[in-house]
């Protein structure tokens, strides 16, 4: 992006394919820019009802950590404020919560594979999953997760004790 010259004076991009997801899902889709002050992006976030987190290989560590921050806030207060995390969103999402930070991924390398998902937790009793029904368990039948990855999050991470 950066010697392209159709991107010259510009500092960061949204895929169309996350606008168009999200607007397909019924989303009227508001950006948050890297680089906007703080108190623009803390008012925005008053007036949205969640929060995607892109993949890619972005610089939005800081501006991610920001709007993570504030959306616990909002849950902690009992305000429900969902945020879903696409590949680098996601990995960005678990260090922001780790006591180990970006030292909480781990290296597995895959790329352009299909798998079935692997439910640690019956799909009924999750909000995400729960109005799908016994339809959930299709997830787990046929290969419907695209995977292509250098870097992931062991399941071991989650484990308390």
């Amino acid at each position: 992006m950066q010697k392209d010259p159709k991107f010259e004076g510009y500092k960061s991009y949204i895929m169309s394919s996350y606008v168009k997801y999200m607007e397909a899902q019924g989303a009227r889709v508001v950006p948050v820019v890297w680089g906007e002050p703080e108190d623009v992006t803390k008012d925005k976030l008053k007036h949205l009802d969640g929060i995607l987190f892109p993949g890619g290989n972005g610089d939005n560590v800081d501006i991610g950590r920001l709007v993570f921050d504030e959306l616990k806030k909002y849950n902690d207060a009992g305000h429900f404020y969902p945020a879903w995390g696409t590949c680098l969103g996601y990995e960005n999402m678990i260090a922001y919560t780790s006591d180990v930070g970006f030292d909480s991924w781990g290296i597995f390398d895959l790329h352009h594979v299909s798998l079935p998902l692997k439910f640690l937790k019956k799909p009924m009793e999750t909000k995400m999953y729960r109005g799908l029904g016994p339809y959930a368990y299709e997830f787990e039948k046929k290969n419907m997760t695209y995977n292509s990855h250098r870097y992931g999050i062991s399941p071991e991470t989650f484990e308390t004790d």
